[in-house]
């Protein structure tokens, strides 16, 4: 188990839960959740990004999209990894997402371990385990 925080913004609320039910296995850190992506783009623009270890997004929101979030994460925290989360990974969504910066990408729908992977990777890249 990892001791790390970790933002995760996804309109879909059953879809939240289920990330946040499933990160508690990774992490023993806090989990931020968003289901508002205007919210998140402030948190993410704030400094309380400091103590975030991964940002995973859904890609397509009301407002403001995960990419929008994606662009503001660089701003501010360049070497942040950030996981997008999506029903629908077109060639454009990716090539856009991958210009910004994202790190990597999960689909909708995804299984546990998939995710878990993903997140534990991403973490020791960023640890240097």
């Amino acid at each position: 188990m990892y001791n790390c925080n970790i933002a995760v913004i996804d309109d879909d609320t059953i879809t939240l839960e289920l990330v946040q039910i499933i990160l508690e296995e990774v992490t023993s850190g806090e989990i931020v959740v968003f289901s508002d992506s205007k919210h998140a783009l402030e948190y993410v623009q704030s400094d309380k990004m400091d103590d975030i270890s991964l940002v995973m997004c859904d890609w397509l929101m009301p407002d403001v999209s995960g990419l929008d979030i994606l662009a503001a994460l660089r701003k501010s925290r360049p070497s942040c990894p950030f996981l997008m989360i999506t029903a629908n990974a077109t060639k454009q969504l990716v090539v856009d997402a991958m210009r910004l910066g994202v790190n990597d990408f999960v689909v909708k729908p995804f299984h546990t371990n998939e995710l878990i992977n993903k997140v534990e990777q991403l973490i020791r890249d960023t640890e240097g385990v």
